[in-house]
């Protein structure tokens, strides 16, 4: 019996965990000492399979992991899909409104799960490519603005729109992410949770798009660098994405059972 036994711990991965194309020695360090005695570790990543499994081993990740928000829960090491879910036809229906308001975009890149790279298109080429895209099984888009003034009025005109099921949320400060709200991340969460039997289930996450995930936790962390609205809806803030903030959960994990016997 180890003393993590039953604790899943999920992560976001960028500005949560991976800074500026690194890695922290000191988490990885703490996470396989986490994973030895018992604990599940994953992570929540709006990234796709092919991004993570380079990582996998290295991070110890040793239950499924999300992609794309949550709209695929796959085994990183022999791609058992556990989740798997796509967009219908409503998704360019909210694209064509969105792409009709004020807010101004640059980028849009689509999900797909052919296998493709992900690439940044124009609006104009995206619209030529309509027709293209709606014969494809897409997981989710994420549209850049210009600016975050535009991503924030994005996210507000979205809101003022009836979604029909879909969720626009930022994961960046000029992204704007619409995918289905019964594939987003906290829904990701409690489905490994379920499948794995988890007994209790950690969070921690930086931006809008992790509002969801930290919710769904027994605990949810916010990083200190993390976006206000994230803070204020966090059970516990640690320290900032540079100073290892995984290491720093696993360790309050310890005091907690320590305290507790």
């Amino acid at each position: 019996m180890g003393k993590f036994d039953g604790i899943l711990l999920a992560t976001d991965w960028d500005g949560t965990f991976f800074h500026n194309n690194r890695l922290f020695d000191e988490n990885l360090k703490a996470i396989k000492y986490f994973v030895d005695n018992g604990g599940y570790f994953t992570v929540c990543s709006g990234r796709y399979p092919k991004f993570l499994k380079q990582y996998a081993e290295t991070v110890h990740i040793n239950t499924y992991a999300v992609c794309y928000n949550g709209a695929l829960i796959v085994d990183l090491y022999n791609d058992r899909v556990l989740y798997e879910s796509f967009c219908d036809s409503v998704l360019f229906d909210i694209i064509d409104m969105l792409f009709s308001s004020e807010a101004k975009y640059k980028t849009i890149n689509v999900h797909m799960n052919d296998g493709s790279d992900v690439i940044d298109l124009t609006i104009e080429e995206f619209c030529k490519l309509k027709d293209f895209f709606k014969t494809k099984s897409i997981y989710k888009v994420l549209l850049k603005a210009e600016n975050p003034i535009d991503a924030e009025n994005g996210v507000r005109i979205a809101n003022e729109l009836d979604l029909c099921g879909y969720i626009a949320v930022r994961s960046w400060d000029i992204s704007l992410e619409i995918l289905k709200r019964e594939n987003a991340k906290g829904a990701s969460l409690r489905r490994i949770a379920d499948e794995i039997g988890a007994k209790l289930v950690v969070a921690v996450g930086d931006y809008e798009n992790d509002i969801d995930l930290i919710r769904a936790a027994d605990i949810g962390y916010a990083v200190q660098n993390a976006i206000g609205t994230l803070k204020d809806v966090a059970d516990r803030i640690t320290v900032d994405v540079t100073e290892a903030a995984i290491a720093h959960i696993i360790y309050d994990l310890e005091r907690d059972i320590n305290n507790n016997h």
